[in-house]
This record gives C-alpha cells, structure tokens and sequence, in this order.
C-alpha cells in the first residue's frame, strides 16, 4: 500500500478533537482486542502480567483505563505520531504520553513487555513497524494488535470501481499475508484472524463523512486530490445501491484483522533480513 505519511498524519491529527464522537468501530475493535490480552493474561497456563506496555497508535487513549484496570502495576506508554490526539489524554502518573512514529518507535531495544496496538498499523509500512515492535520487545514480551483486513468497504470500493479505475478506497494486506510476515521476522506463537463487522449509513455520503472524522479516509499517494462533484456523488450513489438493506440504509463492511504474536525467550534483538 502506497501512502502519504505526511498526509495521514495531517488528517488524524485534524480530526483529534471530534475522533472519540465519530470512531464508533474502533471501541468495538478495542473492546474485542482487550478480550484477547484477557485470555493470555488470566486464562492462559502461563499467566501473563506485563510492567511496561506500549500502547501504539495511542489516539486520545482509550485503551489506558481499561489496560490499567487489568494491570494496575503496569508503566503505560502512550505513544503516537499526532501530538493532537496525545494532547486529549488525561495526565495520570502512571501514564507516560510521547509523540514518536511507529516506524522508528522512541523506545529501548528490549523494554517493552507488552505491544498493544488498535487499528493502526493499517496506516504504516507493516514490515517497518512488526520490526520496530520486535525491538521494543523483551524476550518473552507479546504484541497483540488490530488492523483492516482485505475486505474492508468492499461496498465503496466495488461502486468506486464502476465509475473509474483510481484508487479511492485504501487496500489493506491480508491476514494470512501478516501472518508470514510476522514468522518471516522471527516472531514466535503467531496467531492472526479476521472476522467482519458491518455498520449501516444513511447515504454514501454519510459513509465517507464518517471515514473523514476519524482521519480515515483515501491517503493513498496516487488518489484523485480534490473535492468529489456532486455528479459523481450521484452516479457513486447508484453504483452502491445494490448493498443497500432491506431497511435502506448503505453498509459499510470492516474486516478486523487480529494479530498476536511473542518475542521468542532466546531472541536477543538481532536483526533478521527480511526477503522479498
């Protein structure tokens, strides 16, 4: 996926202020992420309670209450690249905010014991930032994270389709692809899964003002810059009525990929080479 960083962080960065009205599939997809951290901390043979947690891709920090809840002993790092959305995290003492990017994350080689991340790395290079996770990894330490599957607004991507042939609507790697991605890194235990979730709109425009207030929308760095005219609106329209409900309302599928993968004990933070 070719993306403008500069550009993503600009929208996420924009949409600060209004994200937790709009981000109704992010509480969902950090609610689902949480129960899996349960099962490996609590549930599992060897019960997992980590000291220092990265929460990548922070946003406004909705995972930190929750993660505290469940370890209230933990050192959270809040880490994100848009110093808007670290603006809207409440000062805790436990709660250390750094405005660093996850491609070349502003933590020591192996002082993480956790990696927590929620529907961000969908907006990085995946190979750049599984290395980076590693790094930051004790040995033993676990990454558990979220992102978009291949799937994702198969509906807005399909109506764009009958109307040209550009990039409207970001591509996403599919889970089985993350998956050899994160054993070809060295990661140990890899589990990846996908399921989907569908929301419903009023209208097209509804969908894609929806992606807007999130910071979510069409970044790819060959996209079609510029305002869409109503004439295009209208035939988009058409295009997408063939997924409308029985209720008519417009779906928009998400697939949420799940990731979660260990830091073997024996990895001492040597840096494999990756081949293409």
């Amino acid at each position: 996926m070719s993306l403008e960083h500069h550009q993503i962080k600009a929208a996420f960065s924009k949409a600060a202020s209004q994200y937790e009205q709009h981000a109704v599939l992010q509480k969902e997809a950090l609610e689902r992420l949480l129960e899996r951290v349960d099962f490996d901390a609590f549930e599992s043979e060897q019960k997992f309670l980590p000291k220092t947690i990265l929460d990548l891709g922070c946003g406004t920090g909705w995972a930190i209450k929750p993660l505290l809840q469940r370890f209230n002993d933990s050192h959270i790092i809040a880490a994100d690249f848009s110093e808007a959305m670290l603006d809207q995290i409440p000062k805790q003492a436990q709660v250390e905010p750094r405005q660093t990017d996850a491609h070349a994350i502003d933590v020591h080689a192996g002082s993480v014991d956790l990696v927590f991340s929620n529907l961000m790395l969908q907006w990085c290079d995946e190979q750049t930032v599984l290395q980076e996770i590693k790094r930051a990894l004790k040995p033993g330490g676990l990454m558990h994270l979220t992102t978009m599957g291949e799937h994702t607004l198969h509906e807005l991507r399909h109506a764009w389709s009958e109307i040209d042939d550009k990039p409207h609507v970001n591509r996403f790697v599919p889970a089985n692809e993350l998956a050899d991605l994160a054993l070809r890194q060295g990661y140990a235990d890899v589990i990846a899964d996908s399921e989907l979730i569908t929301m419903t709109y009023g209208s097209v425009i509804d969908v894609m003002r929806d992606l807007k207030n999130i910071g979510a929308h069409n970044t790819d760095d060959k996209r079609t810059k510029g305002l869409t005219s109503p004439r295009v609106l209208k035939e988009l329209t058409k295009h997408y009525e063939q997924f409308r409900t029985d209720d008519g309302l417009y779906p928009a599928t998400f697939e949420l990929v799940y990731l979660r993968a260990k830091k073997s004990s024996e990895d001492k933070g040597l840096p494999l080479r990756i081949k293409d």
